[in-house]
């Protein structure tokens, strides 16, 4: 055997073949251990994106003075780097990058190597830790739902210098290109191009250009071609239609005027779709003083349509949307979805919509509400109701969303999901995007929502919110939501004369939101205000790029 001592001199002959397979390298050039070229690793790598460009910076390796050291960087769309978008050779320790070297909206990833030195290796690559994307230069103007049709979609851009040069539109579907449209001269004085013989039911990528530069980029999905059921004409008889209709019809109205009823109306037990033939609420009315779901599966779609609650002058609706079983109006039931796309809703003096019937907690259960490209006022214009405008304590849903939509003479808060729930696996999600809000709230409630203590997830963002509470009422806060796991977001909004009370003396706080990216940019609206166009900003108001994707805030509608 060998003693202690032999060993104790073979120890410093083991510690240099160590260090020396340390060095080894591997096949491709680079070193396994970054320790063993330390001399040649820069001490950092990051890129920061402007609208078109990205800027690469780093800093010197250590030991590096004295040195002239020359540094690439491979860009690449691919992880991997297989293939190689972008190869950049510098002798400083950074460099910038400007569309459309580097495409609007790609992912990239990037790695740097220090080249060797007078006989020196090279180091090993050095990694972004994340990818990166540039969202370019956006002269697009945001797109309206009302302009988009199964085949068709008018496009919008800002007049100025740096349009003046367009010349197309590039389509694509799931990254492939699609289509191409050229832009005429009058097209870009005025502002628009009409797109054509598009694909219905189609998520579209559009980007326009400049020659190879973009100059915005967005999405659109075009609708599906609705096939109707039955289709009415004006003073048809509307009510029949409904009784006499299956679960899932859908029911055409031609331009005109239709009543359902002279009170209650109700549809029991099944989901009915109604709709205009012209996609125009201005031009299809319904005359109704409420509407009834009742039952298991029942549920409703109204498109392109204007509900009027007071269709006499002088007799007002109630609630324009009322949610209850099917004999007790209090007994367990699961209702179809709901949605309002397009429609114009006025004139009911307790509330939007009831949906707080259940007698026991999570036995009214529904899915989804939409509420989307709507106008919707004089609902409790007089600010005295004891309900909320959507009042849906003890319902238990998955989602609420409104979008794209406009609200003025409203009282009382918004939502009320104030009873506390049963324990669910479900969290309702509450999405308040694209809005504009004059003149409501008040009634002693909470402007925004009461949720007490139940688990939600809510945000409020890129909507305008104005003038608050209605003349002569008060409100309690912004919102009451203290459920433990809850989020409750306040995002990219411009909001100014919200106040605790009618007397505009006391500003309303918004206690218990999570607030980011707001504006208190006055507009100049006042409590009469009813069209809210932002026309006569200037084209450098923060509004029109203050929402989490750049563009206009608000009701889109108004945005041009």
């Amino acid at each position: 055997m060998k003693s202690i001592k032999q060993y104790l001199k073979l120890l410093p002959l083991a510690v240099v073949l160590l260090v020396l397979s340390a060095c080894v390298k591997s096949f491709d050039g680079i070193v396994d251990d970054a320790s063993t070229n330390r001399p040649f690793l820069p001490g950092s790598f990051g890129v920061k994106t402007a609208k078109d460009s990205a800027v690469f910076s780093w800093t010197a390796p250590v030991l590096s003075s004295g040195k002239r050291y020359t540094y690439t960087v491979d860009i690449s769309q691919d992880s991997s780097f297989h293939s190689i978008d972008l190869t950049k050779t510098v002798d400083t320790l950074g460099f910038v990058v400007v569309e459309p070297t580097l495409a609007v909206a790609k992912k990239y990833y990037a790695r740097l190597v220090v080249n060797p030195f007078k006989g020196s290796d090279s180091s090993r690559y050095y990694y972004l830790s994340k990818s990166f994307t540039i969202n370019g230069l956006n002269y697009l103007r945001v797109i309206r739902d009302y302009e988009i049709n199964p085949t068709t979609a008018l496009i919008h851009w800002y007049v100025n210098a740096n349009t003046t040069n367009i010349d197309k539109i590039v389509l694509s579907v799931n990254g492939s290109v699609a289509t191409t449209f050229t832009i005429s001269p009058t097209e870009i004085a005025a502002g628009s191009k009409l797109l054509n013989n598009l694909t219905p039911n189609t998520k579209y990528t559009l980007q326009l250009f400049a020659g190879a530069k973009s100059r915005g980029i967005m999405s659109f999905t075009t609708p599906n071609t609705v096939t109707y059921t039955k289709t009415l004409s004006a003073g048809g008889d509307l009510v029949g239609a409904i009784n006499a209709a299956a679960d899932g019809d859908v029911i055409g109205l031609n331009p005109g005027t239709y009543t359902l009823g002279t009170s209650v109306f109700t549809i029991t037990g099944k989901s009915v779709s109604i709709r205009s033939t012209s996609n125009n609420a201005a031009d299809t009315k319904i005359n109704v003083r409420e509407i009834d779901l009742a039952g298991n599966g029942a549920g409703l779609i109204l498109a392109g349509v204007e509900i009027n609650g007071n269709y006499t002058g002088t007799s007002f609706g109630v609630q324009f949307l009322n949610l209850r079983g099917l004999v007790a109006v209090g007994d367990p039931t699961n209702f179809a979805d709901v949605k309002l796309d397009n429609c114009i809703i006025h004139d009911y003096t307790r509330c939007l919509i009831l949906g707080n019937n259940a007698t026991t907690v999570n036995t009214h259960t529904i899915k989804s509400y939409i509420i989307n490209n709507c106008i919707i006022y004089n609902i409790d214009k007089a600010g005295t109701s004891t309900y909320y405008n959507i009042s849906l304590e003890k319902t238990l849903l998955n989602s609420f969303s409104i979008t794209k939509s406009t609200f003025y003479n409203m009282g009382t808060g918004l939502f009320n999901m104030g009873t506390a729930l049963a324990a669910s696996a479900i969290v309702p999600v509450i999405t308040v995007d694209y809005c504009t809000f004059n003149n409501f709230g008040g009634g002693s409630k909470y402007l925004f929502i009461d949720a007490n203590t139940n688990k939600i997830s809510y945000a409020l963002r890129n909507s305008i919110l104005a003038n608050s509470p209605q003349a002569g009422t008060t409100q309690v806060n912004a919102s009451r939501s203290t459920g433990s796991g809850s989020t409750n977001d306040f995002l990219n909004n411009n909001y100014f004369n919200l106040y605790s009370n009618g007397a505009n003396s006391t500003p309303l706080i918004l206690t218990g939101l999570n607030q980011v990216g707001s504006l208190n940019i006055n507009l100049g609206w006042t409590a009469t205000t009813q069209t809210f166009s932002l026309q006569a900003l200037p084209s450098t108001s923060p509004i029109f790029t203050a929402s989490t994707s750049g563009s206009t805030i608000g009701d889109p509608r108004w945005a041009y």
